[in-house]
Order: C-alpha cells, then structure tokens, then sequence
C-alpha cells in the first residue's frame, strides 16, 4: 500500500469515526425543542424560529403553532410585535428588536415591485402595488407572507399606520390628521376628519383596537368589534367602525392652550399604553406620563419608566430596552418636535426629559440632509421623524413628467434657474429630500 493510499484510508475512517460520534439533533426530544421555539418566540425572533422549523420535518412538527386549516399566507400568523424598521432601501430592510436589542438586515427581493408606504410599531409593512391601481398589500418581513387589499393606495402623505388582525384591517394616519382604514374586501380607504383643534394626532395599535389622541389630550377608540343590531350581529368591517372618545381633555381648550397645544403623544410601550405630555417652558404642571386603563378608563400617573427610553413625537412612539442599547439613557423620554425651516420640516429639535428626577437634561437638535445618524440616539429620532415623502407621489410625477421638486419639468426647471440666478432662494427651496424609512 502506498503512502497516499494509506492517507486516504486513514482519512476515511477518522471521517467514519466522527460521523459515528456525531449527534443526530433531528432526534433530539420534542420538549427540548418545543423550549427553544418557546424561548425565541418570547422575545419575538421570528426570523430565528422560522429557521429553527426549516431544520427537519422532526422539529416541524414539535413546533407546529399552524393551525390544521389556517390561511399561512395570512401576516398575522408569527405577527412580529417588538421589531422596528428603521430603514428600507430597494429590497433591504434593517429592523431592530426594541426589547433585545438584536439588529436585522435582511434582503426581501418580493419588495421588487411594490413601493414603500409605512410600517407599524411592531413590524408589519404596508406596501403598494408599482402598477396601477397601486392597490395596498402587507407584508410580514419575517415569514414573507403578503396579503392583497382590494383597495388603492391614497395619494396622501402619511404620518403613521397601524393594523388590526383579527380581522385584518389597516389604518392611515395621513399629514393632515385625517385617519382613513380599509379592510380587505373594502374597494376604497374610509375616511374620518374632524375639525381643529380636536384632529387626530398620534395613533397607536394596542390589544386589537386603534387609539387616536388630539391637541387637547382626549383619547379616541376606533372601535374595532363587531355590531349588535337588534337581534343581527354584523361581522366587524371598515364599515361599522366607530370613534368613540373613551377619555376627555385634560389639557388647556382656551386659545392660548390650543395655541400651545400638540404637547400629548400616545404611545406603547411594553404591555401599557401611555399617555405623555411635554412641559411647557420647563413647567411641570401636570404628570409627564399617565398609563391608560382602558378596561377601568382610568388614568394612572406614572412616575418612573424604569429601564425604558420613550422617543415620542406626533408621528411615531418607540419604548426601547435601554439596558440592550449603548449610549441609550433609561428612565428617559425623548420629545422629537419637527423645526420649521425654509422648505421643509426635516431637521427636528429633541429634548430628553427624566421621568423620575422630573427635570428636563437637555435639548439638541438633529439635523437631516446630507447627514446620516451617528448615534442609536440619531437612529431612533429619525425613526420617529414624519415622513413627507411619498413614493407614490414620485412614481406619479415621473409618469407625468415632472420633477420631485414642486411639479416642475427638468427643462423648465433648469431655464428657470438661468433665468433667475440671481436669487438662491429658488435652488435652496427645491432641493429635495431623500425618503429614510
């Protein structure tokens, strides 16, 4: 025998040995693999658990949450509820979970062919179809299922979206302070506005029902649940949706209160939802937080947050784990108001008020642009910031030969530029803003 011969001989049977050794974790006992699936859903790592079923058929069927004759293109099926999408660039997405503080980028070609319109606090996407009649879908990012509405993406700038699952419905909240829903056999987005100052102005999914608060601090319910009339129940849709104020104000209706008004956001934050007012000229003249008991319709004083940090402002609400972030204060609340500029209201002012200490520790302001985030700090305001930027709004201009900025041709763009040179305030106020989702 020769020398590489009995190389090879050798090889093989130490290959033989290892395999002899080796577990077989297809084997392993369904309740040890039942606590892992457990384990990863509890913190809400879908995308782990999905790849924990794709292992074998063994392990399948020890974590088999399907039901025998349910919808599995359904996106409510592993609904993500801690996940943030912090960025949407073609078909990669970054999210982050707010409670682990684990990060995701994650690359979804069936983004191709749809464009971005919002995502929900927990993680759900809202996405419209690139062709006409641009209808909306939703997306689950993390086991791919996407369900189709009947109804058309509005052309409206939008501030937030929150969804209902059971059954599935879908919530706008546009830069108007309109709130238009649509459910899946809805042809068109129903559509509630009211007058000022009591317009909607943030908007929170929180146990299967849609919450709005205004100016004025009163808290609304867009009843989602099914309607008893007489001895006929009517199964829950976008039509028999109801606003139903289940707080009232608590805040200043005078003018000079509504002048100072927009300082109540409603947010989620672990298993509470909170309501929080910013003090006015460093005048703490009511609760910063209040938890809402909407079973007991009462309003709690909160005066601590714990190891939570609020980023709150009339778009978004985000509560993060502070303790899984670096560089993130807990106990803290970070008030993100837009600042009004030439053109645009990108940049924002932040400030960061302690909830336990009640003082206010400093305000900043976060710049956009050119600029990107260097801090997790800068990353979560920007999550937070409204959004007014619409695909849609691109998509119909580019069909119809304008340009992003202000309806204009390139040609008469450019001529109107040489024409007027000697103004910059022309070139300044027509830059326009790249979307950061």
């Amino acid at each position: 025998m020769t020398c590489t011969q009995h190389t090879q001989k050798r090889g093989r049977l130490t290959h033989a040995a290892a395999e002899a050794t080796m577990p077989d974790w297809t084997s392993l006992p369904y309740d040890n693999v039942c606590n892992i699936g457990e384990c990863l859903l509890s913190n809400n790592d879908i995308d782990n658990y999905m790849a924990l079923r794709a292992v074998c058929h063994d392990w399948r069927s020890a974590t088999k949450d399907y039901p025998e004759k349910g919808d599995y293109t359904d996106p409510h099926y592993f609904k993500p509820s801690k996940w943030a999408l912090l960025d949407l660039c073609d078909d990669l997405i970054t999210l982050v979970n707010i409670d682990t503080g684990r990060f995701l980028h994650k690359s979804m070609p069936l983004l191709r062919g749809f464009f971005f319109v919002g995502a929900t606090c927990g993680g759900l996407i809202l996405l419209g179809e690139s062709t006409k009649p641009h209808q909306a879908c939703v997306l689950n990012p993390f086991t791919g299922s996407i369900v189709h509405l009947k109804a058309s993406i509005p052309d409206v700038g939008v501030r937030a979206v929150a969804m209902t699952t059971k059954p599935l419905m879908v919530f706008v909240s546009t830069k108007n302070c309109d709130i238009l829903w649509a459910d899946q056999n809805n042809k068109y987005f129903e559509q509630f506005w009211t007058n000022y100052p009591y317009k909607p102005t943030c908007m929170v999914s929180f146990a299967e029902n849609v919450y709005v608060t205004d100016l004025c601090g009163s808290i609304h319910s867009l009843t989602v649940a099914d309607v008893v009339v007489g001895e006929q129940r009517h199964k829950c849709s976008a039509l028999t949706i109801s606003m139903e104020t289940i707080f009232p104000s608590i805040g200043d209706t005078s003018h000079q209160g509504l002048t100072e008004g927009g300082r109540y956001y409603l947010m989620k934050s672990g298993e509470d939802l909170l309501l929080v007012a910013k003090p006015l000229y460093f005048t703490l003249d009511q609760p910063v937080v209040r938890r809402v008991d909407i079973e007991k319709k009462v309003l709690e004083p909160v005066s601590t947050i714990g190891k939570r940090a609020l980023f709150v402002s009339h778009a978004k609400g985000l509560s993060v784990n502070a303790d899984k972030f670096q560089g993130i204060l807990g106990g803290c609340i970070h008030f993100i108001e837009p600042m009004l500029t030439r053109g645009n209201f990108e940049p924002s002012k932040v400030t960061i008020f302690h909830v336990a200490d009640r003082r206010i520790m400093v305000e900043w302001d976060a710049l956009e642009g050119c600029f990107r985030p260097f801090t997790l700090a800068q990353v979560f305001t920007d999550y937070c910031r409204p959004i007014h930027y619409s695909e849609l709004y691109h998509m119909m201009a580019n069909e119809w030969g304008y340009s992003d900025d202000g309806f204009e041709s390139d040609e008469d763009s450019s001529s109107q530029l040489d024409d007027e040179s000697s103004s910059s305030e022309l070139g300044d106020e027509s830059s326009s803003n790249e979307p950061n989702d």
